[in-house]
This record gives structure tokens, C-alpha cells and sequence, in this order.
């Protein structure tokens, strides 16, 4: 895929306007850029290219995928493409409420649920011949919703590893913009443990990804890993105590983060331990 309608837009004001309203990717709102700071945790470039009126951000990354933040932290891929994610969010301007739906759940379902979002929106402006107009001009197909569902969720389940998103003055990574459940780190990982993979600690499996040059998947997980314990400090309690702390998986995962050459998060680490160190303020 290309960029091709990201050009058409940028030189059409008529386009733009029609992609601004109804359709939500509005080009004028990358100049204010996002609510606050962010880069992808594997360092690859972003470029904010439109936003949308609840503060959101859509950026275009290196490989010319485009993913979108929004405003309350989360993050997700859009398409493989400015092209294809154009495609998804003109076919379903009501994307936003059908980030929990699947193929799974069946074209009835999917059908029943596009038709009543649309329906809701219709009450308030126009969408179909804005639509239609829009798709004509920038030489895209009139999917199905239901195919524009796959295409969607199929983008969304590649937002991790390579496009996990992080604050970039804090280091912590945005959730996911969908609800959808991951295979676990083992699946990924070429390794044959007697038993089940689940009673392996989740130390095996990222010094596995690691080693077998899975660089992204390896600091994705060390990431959300640091995220919950800076988060919920009762993960790490020592089993059986209510208050003391086990502070012995700080230090392994600055060696971690070390050894992927991700020295800031290595120093986030060290910084967390420190302070858990030196207990609560008084």
C-alpha cells in the first residue's frame, strides 16, 4: 500500500474537508501535535499527520503503518497503510464503538451494530454521500462493513511488538485501543518446557525472545512488566506478606533493558527500585 490519499488530501482542500467532517482525520490538527510527548518503544520514527475533535492522533511510522493514540493513553494500528486505514475509517466512521467486535462474532452481529451506529449519526449529519464522494475521489473500494471489520481487527492485533507507544518523558507504554487478547509470549518463542509453559515464569520467555532476536517482543514484555510494578506495587509483594516488598525483579529488569540496549527504560528501572528502596516519604 501507499500513501496515496494522504497526498490527494494534502493537496484537495474539498477532500480534506470531507476526511476533517464526517469521517474525523482532519490534517489541520497534526500542526497542534498530541496531548503530550510520545515515541515508539523500538525508537522507529512518527509522524503526526491529522487528529481527530476528541484529541487523538494519528501518526504515520517508518514503515508506513498508521497508528492512532488517542487522548486517554491508549494506542492502536489502524492499517498497514495511510491508504488502508483511510479505507477503514471512511467505510466505518463509527469505528471508535466497534473496537470490540471480531469476525467471530458473525456478519448478523457486525452488520446489527455498523448499521445502528450509523443510523445514530445520521440523525445529526450526513454520511453517505460525503462518503461516496470521498471514496470516488480518492480511488478507494466500497467494502463491506464486514470485511472493513476484518481489515480492522487485523490491523489492531499487529499494534504489538513493533508499535507499542510510550510516553516519552515518563517512559511508560500507552495500553492497547482494543480489547482483544494476545497469545502469550510463549507461543513465539521456539522452546520445548516439560509441563505447562504457563508455570514458567515470565523471565524464561523474554530471555528467550531476546536471544532468539525477538528484540521487540522481549522489551514489549519487560515494558508492561515495569509498567504494572510501577503501577501496582503489591505485585510485588513476597508471597505470603502483606507489606514487604520483593524488590529482586527491579534490578534484572535494568539488566534486561541493558542488554536490548534500551538504556532509558534500564534507568527507569533503577529509578523505581531506588525509591522503593528508600520506602514511602514522610
Amino acid at each position: 500500500m501507499t500513501d496515496h490519499c494522504l497526498r490527494l488530501l494534502r493537496q484537495h482542500r474539498r477532500l480534506a474537508e470531507l476526511a476533517a467532517f464526517p469521517f474525523n482525520f482532519d490534517l489541520d490538527r497534526a500542526a497542534d501535535g498530541h496531548a503530550e510527548p510520545v515515541r515508539l518503544a523500538s525508537g522507529a520514527s512518527l509522524e503526526a499527520v491529522a487528529g481527530c475533535d476528541t484529541g487523538g492522533t494519528y501518526f504515520v511510522c517508518a514503515d508506513g503503518s498508521l497508528l492512532y493514540a488517542d487522548s486517554e493513553g491508549s494506542a492502536g494500528t489502524l492499517g498497514s497503510s495511510v491508504d488502508e486505514a483511510l479505507e477503514i475509517l471512511i467505510g466505518l466512521p463509527g469505528w471508535r464503538d466497534c473496537l470490540h467486535l471480531t469476525p467471530a462474532d458473525g456478519e448478523a452481529a457486525i452488520l446489527a451494530r455498523v448499521t445502528g451506529i450509523e443510523e445514530e449519526m445520521r440523525e445529526y449529519y450526513g454520511i453517505d454521500a460525503e462518503r461516496a464522494e470521498l471514496r470516488a475521489a480518492l480511488g478507494l473500494s466500497d467494502r463491506s462493513p464486514v470485511e472493513l471489520l476484518g481489515m480492522l481487527h487485523t490491523a489492531l492485533l499487529r499494534t504489538e511488538p513493533d508499535f507499542l507507544l510510550l510516553n516519552a518523558e515518563e517512559g511508560c507504554a500507552y495500553d492497547l485501543l482494543d480489547p482483544h487478547p494476545r497469545p502469550p509470549l510463549w507461543d513465539s518463542v521456539r522452546h520445548e518446557v516439560p509441563g505447562d509453559p504457563a508455570d514458567e515464569p515470565l523471565s524464561t520467555w523474554i530471555r528467550l525472545a531476546a536471544e532468539q532476536g525477538m528484540t521487540e517482543l522481549a522489551r514489549v514484555a519487560l515494558i508492561r512488566r515495569l509498567d504494572e510494578m510501577s503501577m501496582d506495587q503489591s505485585s510485588l509483594l513476597r508471597p505470603g506478606s502483606r507489606k514487604e516488598l520483593d524488590l529482586s525483579p527491579l534490578p534484572w529488569l535494568a539488566e534486561e533493558f541493558e542488554r536490548l540496549g534500551d538504556l532509558p527504560q534500564a534507568e527507569r528501572a533503577r529509578g523505581l527500585h531506588a525509591r522503593l528502596q528508600r520506602g514511602p516519604a514522610r
